[in-house]
């Protein structure tokens, strides 16, 4: 594992996870971490749950300033092999994001990079608008797609691996950035 000094520390990070990784549970229980401590949170995080009535997961996100669940998937049909991505429910997803970057949080969630995203659609700019805005913000990036994070950060971003203590030392370090003004 790479080390690095404090002023080494990227205020975009991704959350790289791989095959048989749990990004979505470790980002959401330091989230709910960090809101009970008051800090001021943005953005939405994803929450997947085992569908009812088929072997696929329900996808939702939870917007982290209304506490709202909301569905970005729709309902092709048990038997659908397109993908299910609701690109209403996507753009006011990332109207939420605009929102929460408007409102300067002290860290932002935005869900996913992934293949909406790698091609150029999805929250893709919102990732951009909250990364010029040196908003801290937290992005979790399959391995799959994280050739296009590359391309897309050109290196201004930090690649954290999916666990507790690396998600957490990159916090400890923003927060320490900013409590001295760098």
């Amino acid at each position: 594992m790479t080390h690095f000094n404090v002023s080494d520390r990227k205020t975009l990070a991704a959350f790289v996870y791989g095959e048989g990784e749990e990004p979505n549970r470790i980002v959401a229980e330091f989230a709910e971490d960090l809101a009970r401590r008051g800090h001021r949170l943005g953005g939405v995080i994803q929450i997947a749950a085992a569908a009812q009535d088929c072997e696929c997961r329900e996808t939702h996100v939870l917007d982290l300033e209304t506490g709202e669940h909301l569905s970005i998937l729709q309902d092709l049909g048990r038997h659908s092999q397109s993908c299910r991505i609701d690109s209403a429910a996507l753009a006011a997803i990332g109207h939420r994001i605009s929102i929460a970057i408007a409102r300067n949080p002290e860290l932002l969630f935005i869900n996913r990079f992934g293949k909406l995203e790698a091609e150029g659609k999805g929250v893709f700019a919102e990732i951009g608008e909250a990364a010029a805005a040196d908003i801290p913000t937290l992005v979790t990036v399959s391995t799959r797609y994280l050739d296009h994070w590359r391309q897309f950060t050109s290196g201004l971003d930090e690649e954290l691996a999916c666990s507790s203590e690396s998600l957490r030392q990159w916090w400890r370090d923003i927060s320490a950035l900013r409590a001295v003004g760098v």
